[in-house]
């Protein structure tokens, strides 16, 4: 079995997930014996993976998003997001001495680039102090010390630089990210076998990493992202559309078809200004991405894999017939008007 098979086994028992989980058997509980230093290797590897292609893709369509965020190349990570059972081990891991740590570090980033370490724990950035504690070894886990320290770092200028206070090992050091502008949302990896976007942050469920190369994953992300830029949970909700099983029923149908048809588009410009084939998203659900595809189960907001193909490379012929960077598709007008239940 490959680690990243363990990985996928185990991370909903390790870390907390914001959106909400399907119920879990009892059964799928595991021993301390899973929390080995191989598994929390695979975890950073894997959340530095989507980092990556989610740093590529948010720096480089800053002209296509409306709120920005500094953009450090940080994985960051909390103490409190760990199951009571996994923290003491994720805490040797992952050098823990405060609440708040660098997971890992995107290659050629700007916190690459000013010294910033995997394992340096911070406590302060932009002159204000993290104000967290660590957490009690029976404390439930729950990611909101995370969201309060991405809320801290996003209310930055986008821009300029950022000062950080971090400690390595046994000494502080303060160094200064010269952050670079980066479309705001945040990322990470999840235990369902799905991915997903709320508003505000982006899932990709831990078994398409094993499955799609990085192409695929950037698809997948590009997708995801497109509903975060062009407002859908906003503008879903505005329309009174349902969620869930309700979603694919009367009125609501149409709303989730027509923002799953502008996500499908607007993902084919978010990768080519980043630097990807705009060929690549039709070639991914004409390839590896059928694996997705559950037939006549389908979620009837998707189009047939052979229709959205089409759709996508629609859109990236006339991306091809444009050679200035970065692409700034019409679509990107609506995000304020209201759903219509059409797709154009």
């Amino acid at each position: 079995m490959k680690l990243f098979r363990m990985l996928v086994i185990g991370v909903s028992a390790l870390v907390a997930s914001p959106l909400p989980a399907r119920q879990k058997s009892p059964a799928a509980a595991h021993p301390p014996s899973i929390f080995t230093p191989q598994l929390f290797a695979a975890l950073r590897a894997a959340d530095l993976r989507l980092a990556t292609i989610a740093y590529r893709l948010t720096t480089r369509n800053v002209a296509l998003c409306r709120d920005l965020q500094p953009a450090l190349g940080l994985q960051l990570h909390t103490l409190l997001q760990y199951q009571p059972r996994a923290r003491a081990a994720a805490s040797t891991a992952f050098n823990f001495t405060s609440a708040v740590a660098i997971e890992a570090v995107v290659a050629g980033s700007p916190g690459e680039r000013a010294g910033v370490l995997p394992g340096d724990s911070v406590t302060a950035i932009g002159g204000a102090p993290v104000n967290l504690s660590l957490p009690a070894a029976d404390q439930p886990a729950t990611t909101a010390d995370r969201d309060a320290v991405d809320q801290q770092l996003a209310a930055l200028p986008p821009g300029k630089s950022v000062r950080l206070e971090l400690r390595r090992q046994d000494r502080g050091i303060t160094v200064d990210v010269a952050a670079v502008p980066g479309c705001r949302s945040r990322f990470e990896v999840h235990g369902e076998d799905e991915a997903a976007a709320d508003g505000a942050i982006v899932q990709i469920g831990a078994k398409y990493l094993d499955l799609f190369d990085d192409d695929g994953i950037a698809v997948l992300v590009a997708h995801e992202l497109s509903h975060i830029i062009l407002r859908h949970r906003v503008r879903l909700e505005a329309a009174g559309a349902k969620f869930g099983v309700f979603s694919e029923f009367g009125k609501s149908l149409g709303f989730h078809r027509q923002s799953e048809n502008e996500a499908d588009r607007l993902s084919v410009y978010l990768l080519a200004n980043a630097g990807y084939d705009p060929l690549l998203p039709g070639r991914f659900w004409r390839g590896p991405g059928r694996q997705l595809d559950p037939g006549i189960f389908r979620n009837r907001a998707y189009p047939g894999i052979t229709q959205r193909a089409a759709i996508l490379d629609a859109e990236a012929a006339k991306i091809l017939a444009n050679a200035r960077r970065p692409v700034i598709p019409g679509l990107l007008s609506g995000r304020d008007e209201p759903l219509t239940g059409t797709t154009k």
